[in-house]
């Protein structure tokens, strides 16, 4: 499983997708911005589409309450 970093800035939901890479004898990450839906659920509903693992980062928004 993949893992996925997503944080919210500004308004605007933002992805980086984390690559394991070896270098001599140990490893590193390796982090690549992705775009991803601009929705909690639907981030969710991504991660699990595409076998990600979801790491949440800073302070969510409050979750909106519909009429």
């Amino acid at each position: 499983m993949k893992c996925l970093i997503v944080y919210y800035l500004d308004g605007t939901w933002f992805g980086e997708e984390v690559a394991w890479k070896r270098s001599g004898s140990g490893t590193y990450r390796e982090i690549s911005r992705i775009e991803v839906p601009q929705s909690q659920e639907e981030i969710e509903s991504f991660a699990r589409a595409n076998h990600y693992r979801i790491e949440w980062r800073g302070e969510l928004p409050p979750e909106r309450q519909s009429a």
